[in-house]
């Protein structure tokens, strides 16, 4: 499984690193496979997902080297105005190298990507808080709110504060004075699914920039989209900082370079995840992000990351909380600027989500008092079942599109089959309700 993860990734740094010609050989010759010898890798199944893991691994890495050929000399975007903006929020997403624009879910997602906002159908918080070198402490909160089916709401805030910057009134050796900057974000957001597979959010933010004595302020905004190609590819496209500047008390105004994200997330199997982003930011090189999650227990993730040219990993533990999970993750990576380690803890609350598959088994949705479990047992044993198949799938109040969005499934989850209307199929949910879902992504299980 660690094989699964590392080689794609060594791979893309081989056949970009200098002096690829001597590394890619030597790198072959350590991965020749007997393919007799392995019996799961002839299956079809398994060679059809390693044939789109290697295609959607390699398109940003092409794009990437593309990219580099024609800017010539990389230039980085850490001095620009707003760079504290840059720097990604959420411990999962940055111990998966930042690879996190398809990726993104939860709180977190208002900053990665609003528009996958919307894949949960439970409220949760999000905390972050990590020490870095020369003084500075950046914070992070979160928050998102599904609204009655319609679209979900995100409020988020990034903080950066730098204390101990020495001050001079004139041309010493010795400061005269200290004094500290602090640069705050306030975003608010929604995320809205339009379709099964399309999605679209965006976000406006307002910047405060306070500077000893002297203050700025501002305001931007970001827009997304995702797509869902396949049950286990998906696409995700990022415009941050459109039009962002801020103007300072004297006048002064200064003009936030605007960053551009694309990203793919496959899924080879249930718990393994595979994400690529390619960044661009203007006045400066793009940067080649690539992660992976590995789940041998849902409430055990396990990630690693390439961010740009930075190793990075971590790693989680959920537990239940009553009906609400809470998952505690870390995460590690260096410093950009003096090579330090930098060790980030972070805190994820989702309201009622005890049971939902991405801590659960598949399937395992139910929640309630054992007398209505025990009613639902019999009532299922007289009813056919189906199965879920897509990764998400929208469940209606009637049988169409047009229809309002209730909930969304997942992959694995089994409901009852209540009535059939062409392609449209009605389904009893966990918590008594009943919805309308598309039969091609579903499969009815023997009764």
């Amino acid at each position: 499984m660690l094989m699964a993860i590392w080689l794609p990734m060594a791979f893309i740094f081989a056949a970009s690193a200098p002096g690829r010609n001597t590394v890619l050989p030597k790198l072959l010759s350590l991965v020749r496979l007997n393919l007799k010898d392995v019996k799961f890798m002839q299956q079809p199944t398994f060679v059809k997902h390693v044939s789109i893991l290697i295609t959607f691994m390699l398109v940003p890495a092409v794009v990437f080297s593309q990219v580099n050929k024609l800017n010539g000399t990389s230039v980085t975007s850490a001095g620009a105005p707003g760079a504290f903006l840059r720097t990604g929020v959420g411990t999962r997403a940055l111990s998966m190298g930042g690879a996190f624009t398809a990726v993104a879910s939860g709180p977190s997602a208002a900053y990665w990507n609003p528009a996958a906002l919307d894949r949960s159908n439970h409220a949760g918080l999000e905390l972050m808080n990590v020490n870095l070198p020369f003084d500075r402490t950046a914070n992070y909160f979160g928050g998102a709110f599904p609204i009655g089916g319609l679209f979900t709401l995100g409020v988020s805030w990034i903080g950066l504060k730098i204390d101990g910057i020495e001050g001079r009134t004139g041309n010493t050796l010795q400061p005269d004075f200290f004094f500290s900057s602090r640069q705050d974000a306030f975003f608010l957001s929604f995320g809205k699914t339009l379709t099964y597979n399309l999605a679209i959010g965006a976000s406006v933010k307002l910047i405060r920039n306070d500077l000893h004595s002297d203050v700025a302020t501002g305001l931007g905004f970001d827009a997304g989209v995702t797509f869902q190609v396949h049950d286990r590819l998906a696409l995700g496209l990022v415009a941050q900082d459109i039009g962002t500047d801020y103007r300072w008390d004297n006048g002064l105004t200064e003009e936030v370079p605007m960053t551009l994200r694309l990203g793919t997330a496959f899924e080879l199997y249930d718990g393994v995840t595979f994400a690529a982003d390619v960044n661009k930011t203007e006045g400066a090189s793009p940067t080649f992000h690539v992660g992976a999650e590995l789940r041998p227990v849902r409430t055990l993730p396990i990630r690693v990351g390439l961010d740009h040219d930075r190793f990075t990993g971590g790693a989680g533990f959920a537990f239940s909380v009553s009906r609400h999970m809470l998952e505690l993750s870390y995460g590690y990576s260096t410093d950009r600027i003096v090579n330090d380690d930098i060790h980030r803890v972070s805190l994820v609350f989702s309201f009622g989500a005890k049971k939902s598959p991405r801590y659960s088994t598949p399937g395992n949705t139910y929640s309630g008092s054992r007398s209505a479990q025990n009613n639902e047992m019999k009532y299922a044993s007289a009813k056919p079942k189906v199965q879920v198949t897509a990764r998400v799938l929208n469940v209606r109040s009637g049988p169409g599109t047009r229809y309002l969005r209730i909930v969304q499934v997942r992959r694995g989850e089994t409901f009852i089959l209540m009535e059939k209307k062409k392609v449209w199929w009605k389904i009893r949910l966990s918590d008594g309700r009943t919805g309308w879902l598309h039969s091609k992504y579903v499969r009815l299980l023997e009764e």
